[in-house]
């Protein structure tokens, strides 16, 4: 059986034509975390949305599990990983039950509304289950986004801010979700401004190289 691994190799990213960061080498086994350190602009969610398939990189490649497909595949397929942007994806007008059966449906994972509904239970979000999302606070609304990683058995996860808008009770029951994934074998890449202590796991600190 092949271990969960990411391996990003002489990776350059950028927008347009300006590079962000060049030539960046880094390879995350199976239960390790890696924290994405840089100043803004720097390509932080750059890098994010490009491991996600989401951007094409300037130059270098990206490895998950196995050799890049020589094929033109996405390297990534969408089973494998579980991405969570700043910006949360969530529609004003659907509640957090509506959004969140329809986002885990587009990655693949189909969840009956009582999952759905429990795992915001978990995390106290059961009395504005029902309630539109553009009528929730900037902190509810990031853990309605979060509710994502009590449901997905995705093995890597890439993490654009995760804590932000969150309180210091929501950040800490954050970090012990993502060491309990880490502890059984996952991948996590996480980009943070403020520290994020993970809970009897070390992030390995991923500086960018600026150009």
């Amino acid at each position: 059986m092949v271990s969960n691994y990411l391996e990003i190799i002489d990776l350059t990213c950028g927008r347009g034509e300006r590079a962000l960061f060049r030539e960046l080498n880094v390879c995350l086994k199976a239960g390790e975390v890696g924290r994405v350190v840089g100043e803004n602009g720097s390509g932080k969610t750059t890098l994010l949305r490009t491991v996600a398939g989401l951007y094409q990189p300037m130059a270098g490649r990206i490895r998950w599990r196995a050799p890049a497909r020589p094929d033109g595949e996405p390297t990534l397929l969408r089973d494998d990983l579980c991405f969570v942007g700043h910006d949360n994806a969530l529609n004003s007008a659907l509640t957090p039950v509506e959004n969140l059966m329809v986002l885990m449906h587009l990655s693949g994972r189909g969840m009956s509304r009582r999952v759905v509904e429990d795992t915001l239970g978990e995390l106290s979000l059961e009395r504005v289950r029902h309630r539109p999302c553009g009528r929730l606070s900037a902190g509810q609304r990031r853990r309605v986004s979060l509710a994502r990683l009590w449901m997905s058995d995705a093995p890597l996860w890439l993490l654009d801010e995760p804590a932000s808008a969150l309180d210091a009770h929501s950040r800490t029951v954050l970090a012990a979700r993502i060491a309990t994934h880490a502890k059984a074998g996952g991948v996590v890449l996480f980009t943070t401004h403020e520290g994020l202590p993970l809970p009897n796991v070390e992030p390995r600190r991923i500086d960018l190289p600026a150009c």
